[in-house]
């Protein structure tokens, strides 16, 4: 795909000065930006670097201005434009974009993006015929094979060839849902390195998987009342409350892991290594372990041990033993 193309590029530092993103698929816009923005801004340079606009809420003159400004930090400053449909250009407003994007900065990246592109008008058809134009469009359903596996061998699993067509006849050809899925199934595949149609069977489209997997995330974002509603759903579909715990301990104790080798200032390639885990894993956790203190996560696991026996010994009303869980791991 044309898309990875380009974020393969842009990954390897050969970035544009300008891009325009057009076409119904939102998920491919969605994906260049979020690469231009790991490659070019940086949590001290986001103020100075980075400027956001709606088209209908600005002018031609806010665009150029920012693309033009030097950055303050040095660097390359990203302009995004979003949704240039929604509004009309003066033909003054065009001929000077239009300038621009033929003799464009070298210090900025101009990003439009636009959901339809009547190409019957002058500046579409001027801007789609650009070095930087992609056509955002939902692929056909033969093409998202290989893109899904090329997309989970960039994350270190492999995806046979079944179980990537099993995705796609389940979900369709929606690449955004689709990424949500894989990363649903990469998850639950841990340290595992092969991704088989047996999982994506179990968990794809499954609506019980997705509740536990909601669940899970609810709690490492301590919302207690979420995770409460989303147990609430799990029993009264029916799930093993020994099953929901399992899949509660083992992902608390990989942000428990992950937090010990945080805190001896390990970047994520020898967290990984340490674990024997794939380094999405470890990036996924590390978007958690700041609502987690050490002595928290101790006691947490010490709470995990101690439900998982009241279920298998005490007699107690499952739920219960559940709900107290949640609500120790979320307090504090």
């Amino acid at each position: 795909m044309l898309v990875d193309q380009i974020i393969h590029g842009i990954n390897e530092g050969g970035i544009a000065p300008f891009y325009f993103l057009y076409g119904p698929e939102s998920f491919y816009r969605v994906e260049i930006i979020q690469a231009l923005n790991q490659k070019l801004i940086t949590p001290d340079n986001r103020d100075f670097n980075l400027e956001n606009f709606e088209a209908r809420e600005s002018s031609v003159g806010d665009w150029i201005g920012a693309a033009k400004t030097l950055s303050f930090l040095g660097g390359t400053k990203l302009i995004i434009v979003r949704n240039l449909n929604e509004t009309t250009l003066e033909d003054s407003d065009q001929k000077t974009l239009l300038e621009y994007i033929a003799d464009p900065g070298l210090d900025s990246c101009l990003v439009i993006t636009a959901d339809k592109a009547d190409q019957k008008r002058k500046l579409y058809k001027k801007l789609t015929t650009q070095q930087g134009a992609l056509s955002c469009e939902a692929p056909k359903e033969a093409g998202l094979l290989p893109w899904l596996k090329d997309r989970a061998r960039s994350f270190g699993y492999e995806l046979s060839l079944e179980a990537a067509r099993k995705m796609v006849d389940r979900v369709g050809a929606k690449p955004g849902i689709l990424a949500k899925e894989l990363e649903k199934v990469m998850t639950y595949a841990g340290k595992e390195n092969k991704i088989t149609e047996s999982m994506v069977g179990e968990l794809v489209g499954e609506m019980k998987m997705e509740n536990a997997f909601l669940l899970t995330e609810a709690l490492k974002e301590k919302k207690a009342e979420k995770a409460l509603l989303l147990l609430q759903n799990q029993l009264g579909q029916g799930e093993d409350p020994i099953k929901i715990l399992g899949l509660i301990a083992w992902q608390f104790r990989t942000l428990w892991e992950v937090k010990h080798y945080q805190g001896q200032k390990y970047g994520v390639q020898k967290i990984a290594k340490q674990m024997g885990a794939k380094p999405f894993l470890v990036e996924k956790a590390l978007q958690y372990t700041k609502n987690f203190n050490q002595s928290k996560l101790r006691e947490g696991m010490k709470c995990l041990f101690e439900a998982d026996r009241e279920l298998k010994t005490s007699g107690r009303d499952p739920q219960g033993i559940l709900e107290a869980l949640l609500l120790r791991i979320c307090s504090g």
